[in-house]
């Protein structure tokens, strides 16, 4: 479970000291009402519930109701060195970033993915090259107005078939609920 943290240009808060263990999974965060696309309303937004998701990460295609959002946050850690490519499908909004913003300054003219608005089921996705072993941030935010609700989080590489399996792969530190 150790491995390099990814140097980035411009400051990095809060930046875990090399050698810290990380443990399996994005943690997962629950909030009452849609975030509307405000990348920024989870910051003061009421939490209902966490958990950890290790295998896959999602929302299931299940009807859990209206108008809540989520956030996803910890690192993804390559298996290997080259380009990988991340999709979200959702039914509402959904962004995604890896590196540097996902911790600081993330905004949706920046998301890795950017698959906002209110609409059905659509997948959209992103690439970015990564290196073998280095722990990158990861945000996932997610949000349900109203109507079917889901998300699903895949990647794939020119190596890796597209996946929903993450396992080994997220990882969050555990001080933080996150980064």
């Amino acid at each position: 479970m150790y491995g390099r943290i990814a140097s980035f240009a411009g400051p990095i808060s809060p930046r875990p000291a090399p050698g810290i263990v990380y443990t399996a999974g994005l943690y997962r965060t629950r909030y009452t009402g849609y975030f509307a696309d405000s990348v920024t309303w989870f910051a003061t937004a009421t939490a209902e519930s966490t958990t950890v998701q290790t295998t896959v990460i999602e929302e299931p295609a299940t009807e859990d109701g209206n108008s809540f959002s989520m956030q996803w946050l910890g690192y993804f850690q390559p298996t290997t060195t080259e380009t990988y490519t991340f999709y979200l499908s959702s039914d509402d909004a959904s962004y995604l970033w890896i590196g540097s913003n996902a911790v600081s300054g993330f905004s949706t003219a920046n998301a890795t993915i950017n698959n906002g608005g209110l609409h059905g089921v659509v997948e959209v996705s992103g690439t970015v090259s990564l290196t073998a072993g280095v722990y990158y941030p990861v945000r996932i935010q997610y949000g349900e107005n109203g109507g079917g609700d889901v998300l699903s989080f895949n990647h794939s590489t020119a190596t890796i078939t597209k996946t929903t399996n993450v396992t080994g792969k997220v990882f969050y530190y555990l001080a933080t609920s996150g980064f």
